[in-house]
């Protein structure tokens, strides 16, 4: 009798553990996945962000050119996979609209020129 009750303890034990070793890594998971696309999110901003504040420095956005979905500053590659880009100039305040990676991250620039 007493080996059956061990035996059952034991059963139990490992469904429990089973159980909480499944739903651990089912939350794993998700944790990994949404680190990743927040870290691609940052990094994505980061370098439009690099990028504004280099074309502010510059003050020169005429050597700007969008090209197969590449974006060039005098002839040197500025930015990759431009999704969308539009680029109006009011009087002297440039407004450059602009999306990369599949328009996963967006900004709107408002520059003086």
């Amino acid at each position: 009798m007493k080996k059956s009750i061990v035996l059952l303890e034991v059963i139990v034990s490992l469904l429990l553990f089973s159980i909480i070793a499944i739903v651990s890594s089912k939350m794993l998971f998700t944790l990994i996945s949404k680190n990743n696309n927040d870290t691609f999110i940052v990094e994505n901003n980061l370098i439009l962000e690099t990028t504004r504040l280099f074309l502010t420095k510059k003050n020169d956005l005429t050597q700007l050119v969008l090209n197969d979905s590449n974006l060039y500053f005098n002839n040197n590659l500025l930015l990759e996979n431009i999704s969308k880009y539009n680029f109006s100039k009011k009087e002297d305040i440039v407004t450059i609209d602009i999306c990369i990676n599949k328009n996963a991250t967006c900004q709107v620039w408002k520059l003086q020129n």
